[in-house]
């Protein structure tokens, strides 16, 4: 315990004992001293007026200021006391966290759209990079929903994780293959802007490419409109989550990202490419399915976990993340869960409104920590 803290039990011991002398000294000046019945006890005699006690009135305000006091010495002692043990645990935790190269891979699912895929990710990779030996990188593989890895990470690379992949395949590579956030963590993914830009200019390749056959150009300039096109196409095809090569260029990708990281995180979302997710589930150590402890989500979740198609050859583990203060469901449910895939349950605190990770991170290291070491 700190000097600050003894200081501060001191002080509240003390306003403690004045609180309570003051309510004491109080309560003997309104009962009266012994053997002397209080005026309340006898009628009073006629005309009589009964005087004012004003010292009394005193220590009765000077009471409640010192009672007010050390509300407030108490309250302050209690949130010294929380962030110290916050910060024991975080240290006690970090030695279970402290991975290196090659990596361990986590592939993580929704249930649902919102499910909180990418910021589970994002937490993840935020513990290894913090007290890693290795840096940690996070795949944006969600399908129709990507680009959540970016936006809420803070950092966006050049192109989508299919693109980045089926550059570092052909031997072209990216100037910046990934990009880091302020925390050190490495992103490979674009933000749901740059996506839609991809799209808008391939449709406008598409619609220059339709102009020029309707208002009759010559071969050579239709000819050399269309190769530009088909270049485009290809291009434009090597971006998609759903293109033919992907499930190659991703596996080439992962396979080498794991030399380099203590931790490969990758996003699935709700797991849109069969192909994609066959190839995560040869390399992911441990799929988690994420789980919000919402009487709706649980009730979708008993429906469409059993019924889920993948398969991984790690180990699984269902996170109900207790978000948004919503209750934790009792550990008979919890177990229920758990039976649906034959796999132990995760439970993870809500990690409050900060947009700041490292204390989004303290406030539920011990969820995080309790997976990371089922991907061990």
């Amino acid at each position: 315990m700190s000097d600050h803290d003894d200081a501060a039990i001191a002080q509240l011991a003390a306003a403690n004992g004045r609180a309570s002398t003051q309510t004491s000294g109080t309560r003997e000046a309104q009962q009266g001293a012994p053997g002397i019945p209080h005026p309340a006890a006898g009628a009073p005699r006629g005309g009589e007026r009964t005087p004012r006690t004003g010292r009394n009135g005193r220590g009765r305000k000077q009471g409640t200021r010192e009672l007010g006091r050390l509300a407030a010495l108490r309250a302050a002692l209690e949130r010294r006391r929380s962030t110290r043990t916050l910060a024991l645990e975080a240290e006690s935790l970090s030695t279970r966290l402290g991975w290196a190269a090659p990596a361990r891979t986590i592939s993580v699912a929704g249930v649902h759209g919102g499910a909180g895929t990418s910021t589970l990710c994002l937490l993840v990779a935020h513990a290894i990079a913090r007290y890693g030996e290795s840096p940690a990188l996070t795949v944006d593989l969600a399908g129709r929903s990507r680009g959540g890895l970016a936006v809420l990470g803070g950092a966006a690379g050049q192109t989508t994780a299919e693109a980045t992949a089926a550059a570092a395949r052909n031997g072209g590579g990216l100037r910046e293959p990934f990009a880091i956030n302020a925390a050190g963590v490495r992103i490979v993914g674009t933000d749901p802007d740059g996506v839609t830009e991809l799209d808008r200019s391939h449709e406008a390749l598409v619609a220059r490419l339709g102009a020029v056959i309707e208002e009759g150009h010559s071969d050579a300039h239709l000819g050399e409109v269309a190769r530009l096109a088909l270049g485009e196409h290809r291009t434009w095809q090597a971006l998609r989550w759903d293109n033919g090569h992907a499930t190659e260029d991703v596996a080439g990708l992962l396979d080498q990202a794991a030399e380099h990281h203590a931790l490969v995180a990758v996003d699935l979302g709700m797991l849109d490419s069969p192909p994609l997710a066959h190839t995560l589930a040869a390399r992911s150590h441990l799929h988690v399915w994420v789980v919000p402890a919402d009487a709706r989500s649980m009730e979708i979740t008993t429906h469409r976990l059993p019924r889920a198609p993948f398969e991984p050859q790690g180990a699984e583990a269902i996170c109900v993340w207790a978000r948004n203060g919503a209750p934790v469901p009792s550990s008979k449910r919890l177990s229920a869960l758990g039976d649906l895939r034959g796999c132990p349950v995760v439970r993870l605190a809500d990690h409050g409104p900060s947009d700041d990770w490292a204390t989004r991170l303290l406030n539920c290291l011990a969820g995080v920590s309790e997976l990371c070491e089922l991907a061990r």
